[in-house]
């Protein structure tokens, strides 16, 4: 019999090692196939294990031997370290988080589980903002009063209906959404093709993405970093030419007076003019002027990636844009103006009058321990100067004196920036506690491992992109060897501290499925529409909600009164400074991988390489440059460290620029990662006082064909020496 999963990449049939797609998936992707491969992949953890070396008080972590001990003794540790820390150091020692992604559900997520127990067991340290969109997520409030940035999104249809000229700007829409936090059913893909055939595209990116494409469009390759230079000439451009909406900038913002003598020169003497553009960015005089008037004169809308503000000054490029929007004045217009939410997450699809399901904090009840916070991308600097001070949103923050670590699903190597100094501040650490499925990176650099099964090895309950769809998660086999699911080993802790009550109600995953199945039906049946019995849906493994209809049109900011055109007092300025007046000559460009999410899926089958490398895309030109052809391993480097890469030649990427896409597993061989880590590499320099948060698209670097022997054997995907427990 066929059986029925869903994952973050979609949702699909598994039956005698094939993979069918879901029926209602309208675009499905390659993606699912990594599962045949991931189930019982040879780098999975088998056992619990601790680090030989945690047991006699060693703190040198790396290749280190793990001993197999019993899910007793395991927990019994994790409970004896955290009470512990607790006792003598308080919450302000224990940090629990864990990133965004990992295993999908309500009742399951690692991440939101963890967060759970540590807040039931007293508190611990958490993050401000997030990593995707870290200084969007703490700027936006102060220009448009909201957050903005996950909230709903302009429906596509709207877009599609009214704008003429359609601009994605560091936006790749159609690997980005490939995946999604809930199930993927890719229905954006169909308003995607069709604003392709009716509308003028154009994207703005360092190279011809993949939605560019396929989307048959124009697209403008400036120099990486270059976009608020670009936008402020443009509204120079307009501006200096009356051109630009008067009655939207008198009536709907604030503070443009200010931006104004700015790009007209009479703050600094510099006239911000498309000639001072066009030196910056590498795109013709005539080319951004031809931008400005299709963006003014035409209705359009500029669709905004989030790569623009993981930048150096990322708030203020975002803001550069919008102030571009607003002169545009298109914005508050039926699908015109500008968007940030459109890029990912299968965003924009049809809306209908669906309910959501509550996930375990809204069944049972948000619990708060005594928590303390710092920008999600400041923890190597917390270990590293525990008690000195940073900002956030310009307000002072104190950093803790963190212990102990435990995460579920955290992969630090591939999304903490600068990863030899990751390696620094992990072994600040006194304990590190790591829930996985595979022996990635961190687990490998962890004191305590524990196996967690995957979709397929547990129950849970998850709703399609789109909420028209519920999904049951259930066994379809035995969990791999010995692993658990994320909330049977939170559990499990939280009965040590005779606190299981608190944490689940003492209730197991499928009763939790069950009691959430039930509120959404009554609410569901509140609306006169009434879905399946549980046991029916448990077994079907999916409910497609009959008897929906389609909300009214969306347009975001359509009632916008004021948009302020200033972010805690500054404006946005392009500054030549830190990271992009470096010494090396090159851009290093880490975009999503369309074979992977984030570090996900990268040890599967179907993983992309180059020569069994990691693959890094370079121009022609650069490649006659350095005597590289597609083929060669190369060695990519910066002060921070080196890594080895595949060639990859190709025309359509900027000269100065180079590709590595993120998420590769770190492989570390003396300073080389020889997996294609690009946090080897990245900066870890903070965006500004504002966010505080992570500048990764702002990395300079160099290249040359690699002279030496590559003998050193790919140990990413192997499970570390490892002592058996005797049978």
């Amino acid at each position: 019999m066929k059986k029925l999963i869903a994952s973050r990449v979609g949702a699909f049939y598994y039956e005698n090692n094939k993979i069918t797609p879901f029926e209602y998936d309208e675009a499905p992707t390659e993606l699912i196939q990594n599962y045949k491969s991931r189930i019982n992949h040879s780098s999975r953890i088998k056992n619990p294990c601790v680090r030989k070396g945690f047991l006699n008080g060693d703190k040198n972590r790396f290749n280190d031997e793990f001993v197999e001990i019993s899910w007793d003794e395991a927990f019994d540790l994790i409970a004896k370290n955290l009470k512990h820390y607790y006792e003598k150091y308080g919450s302000s020692s224990i940090y629990a988080e864990s990133y965004e992604w990992g295993g999908v559900g309500k009742i399951g997520w690692g991440r939101m589980l963890i967060h759970r127990l540590i807040n039931t067991l007293g508190g611990g340290v958490f993050e401000l903002g997030d990593y995707s969109t870290g200084s969007a997520i703490a700027a936006m409030p102060y220009v448009f009063g909201t957050p903005t940035v996950y909230e709903r999104a302009t429906d596509f249809k709207e877009i599609i209906r009214n704008a003429k000229v359609v601009v994605f700007w560091g936006a790749n829409p159609f690997v980005t959404s490939k995946i999604a936090h809930d199930i993927p059913m890719h229905e954006h893909e169909k308003y995607l093709k069709e604003i392709a055939k009716s509308k003028e595209v154009i994207f703005i990116d360092v190279r011809v993405n993949e939605s560019a494409k396929a989307m048959n469009a124009k697209t403008l390759i400036p120099n990486s970093n270059s976009d608020m230079a670009m936008a402020i000439a443009m509204c120079n451009y307009l501006y200096v030419n009356n051109l630009y909406d008067k009655e939207f900038i008198a009536n709907h913002t604030t503070g443009f007076d200010e931006f104004r003598d700015y790009f007209l020169g009479k703050v600094d003497g510099i006239n911000k003019d498309l000639a001072w553009a066009s030196d910056i960015c590498g795109i013709s005089e005539v080319e951004l002027k031809n931008l400005a008037l299709k963006l003014k004169n035409n209705p359009s809308n500029i669709l905004l990636g989030r790569s623009i503000q993981r930048q150096l000054n990322g708030e203020f490029n975002y803001l550069a844009i919008i102030c571009l929007a607003c002169m545009c004045g298109h914005i508050s217009k039926d699908g015109l103006g500008i968007e940030f939410n459109l890029s990912s997450g299968c965003k924009g699809e049809s809306a209908k009058n669906t309910e959501s399901l509550k996930n375990i904090n809204s069944l049972l009840g948000e619990i708060k321990g005594q928590n303390h916070y710092i920008p999600s991308s400041r923890l190597n600097e917390c270990l590293l100067n525990p008690n000195s001070t940073t900002t956030y949103k310009d307000e002072l923050i104190k950093y803790p004196d963190i212990k102990l670590m435990i995460n579920a699903c955290g992969a630090y190597f591939t999304h903490q920036p600068d990863s030899n100094e990751s390696l620094k501040a992990l072994n600040k650490l006194d304990c590190i506690i790591t829930l996985e499925p595979f022996w990635t990176s961190l687990a490998k650099f962890s004191d305590i491992v524990l196996p967690v099964a995957i979709e397929g090895e547990r129950y849970d309950i998850e709703q399609s992109t789109n909420k028209e769809i519920l999904f049951a998660l259930k066994p379809i086999k035995e969990p791999f060897y010995n692993a658990l699911s994320d909330f049977t080993i939170c559990k499990e802790i939280a009965k040590r501290f005779n606190k299981s009550y608190e944490f689940c109600k003492d209730l197991d995953e499928l009763e939790l499925v069950k009691m959430a199945y039930l509120d959404i039906a009554k609410r569901y049946e509140a609306k006169g529409i009434c879905l399946s019995s549980f046991d029916e849906f448990l077994e079907r493994g999916y409910e497609k909600v009959q008897g929906l209809s389609e909300l009214e049109p969306y347009t975001r900011f359509k009632n916008i009164s004021k948009i302020n055109l200033i972010i805690k007092g500054k404006i946005a300025k392009y500054e030549i400074k830190d990271e992009l007046a470096s010494k090396y000559p090159l851009f290093l460009i880490s975009a999503h991988s369309p074979y992977r999410l984030h570090s996900q899926l990268h040890n599967s089958d179907i993983r992309d390489s180059e020569n069994n490398l990691e693959p890094v895309y370079l121009h022609t030109d650069l490649a006659k440059q350095k005597g590289i052809k597609t083929g060669d391993i190369i060695r990519v480097f910066n002060d921070r460290g080196e890594l080895l890469a595949g060639a990859r030649v190709i025309d359509d990427i900027n000269p100065k620029s180079i590709l590595i896409f993120q998420g590769a597993w770190w492989d570390k061989c003396d300073n080389m990662c020889i997996n294609g880590n690009v946090n080897v590499l990245t900066c870890a320099n903070p965006s500004s006082s504002v966010s505080n948060s992570n500048t990764a698209h702002t990395c300079k670097v160099d290249l040359e064909k690699f002279q030496g022997n590559l003998n050193q054997e790919i140990r990413v995907f192997k499970e570390p020496k490892i002592i058996k427990k005797p049978l």
